[in-house]
């Protein structure tokens, strides 16, 4: 639990000093001369002891005849940045909890079972959260959105079922990596000195929070497309409407570009660019007649564009809708 206290800085000498809470040094056994090492943020300076490494968060679960909410109690423990989970477990149901496990193990990444003896099953998190950085997988969760959005729509007008089956193989990484980032970025809010160590801002913990969700539903909506995909889809598909649809795919990606763009790169300028074109794709699939799936399909276009623009918005630039 952190503590909030207003220190007075002094002077000693040439140097302006403010001193340690007595309790945290009490704490720690520290005294005259001993060394702390200083993790300098733009915002912070945390003080951390050289001796005390980061204390494991474990969490303590029990099967309570219920299989699929002990799966469940395993995921919120990984997605709030447990280290370990210990799980009282009895043998007779183990297999049954490898088998439900499985389903979703392939989206907690770095998690493992690591020993099961005594009635209890032992995971824990096998990755280096400063070797796999919230800021390398937002971009990596960006590139496989922008290709699930070409493949998804590409599916339809080319009726290539191989090429909506990679959307659907994407999406699951997409959750992995989005499972991750929200594991990454609450342990940066319980630990400071994690958070210094990725050199992430308190705007860059509810910034990546956000366009993490945003990306994980574009891929969503791109597989809700890419599931429509099947043998003779052209020919219950207006030819106009398949014309615009492949317009708004080009319009698309040229967002999904732009929305990078400005997210990393604060390239501002380009907000109203992506506007015009979200317009536009609505102004592209507007016909006056639509069959329900075409219905379908344009709701699923003009969500990814509005999401879009969601995440051009954590820009923190005000538009005009």
């Amino acid at each position: 639990m952190s503590v909030k206290e207003v220190r007075t800085i002094m002077k000693s000498g040439g140097s302006l000093v403010v001193s340690l809470p007595r309790e945290w040094i009490e704490a720690r056994k520290l005294k005259p001369g001993d060394n702390v090492e200083l993790l300098i943020t733009k915002d912070a300076v945390i003080v951390k002891t050289l001796s005390v490494e980061r204390l494991e968060r474990t969490n303590y679960l029990k099967y309570q005849k219920d299989i699929r909410h002990l799966v469940n109690s395993v995921i919120a423990a990984y997605l709030l940045g447990y280290s370990s989970i210990v799980i009282d477990i009895p043998k007779t149901v183990k297999d049954l909890f490898d088998l439900e496990f499985s389903k979703v193990k392939n989206k907690l990444m770095g998690l493992e079972i690591v020993e099961y003896s005594n009635n209890k099953l032992i995971l824990k998190t096998l990755i280096d959260p400063l070797e796999l950085q919230p800021i390398d997988v937002l971009k990596r969760m960006w590139q496989i959105t922008r290709e699930s959005i070409e493949e998804s729509i590409t599916s339809i007008l080319e009726e290539d079922i191989q090429q909506a089956e990679r959307v659907v193989q994407k999406d699951d990484e997409v959750d992995k990596l989005y499972f991750y980032t929200v594991r990454i970025l609450r342990s940066c809010a319980e630990d400071p000195a994690l958070q210094t160590r990725l050199n992430l801002s308190n705007i860059n913990l509810l910034d990546f929070r956000i366009a993490a969700y945003l990306l994980e539903n574009i891929n969503d909506r791109a597989l809700e497309i890419a599931l429509t995909t099947q043998q003779g889809i052209l020919k219950m598909l207006d030819k106009v409407f398949l014309e615009k649809l492949n317009v708004s795919k080009a319009l698309l990606k040229d967002n999904h570009d732009d929305v990078y763009r400005i997210f990393f790169n604060n390239e501002t300028e380009l907000l109203y660019g992506l506007l015009e074109r979200i317009n536009k794709i609505k102004m592209e699939l507007t016909l006056s007649r639509l069959t329900p799936r075409e219905l379908s399909i344009y709701e699923q276009v003009s969500m990814i564009a509005r999401l879009q623009y969601d995440l051009a918005e954590l820009s923190w630039v005000p538009l005009t809708r």
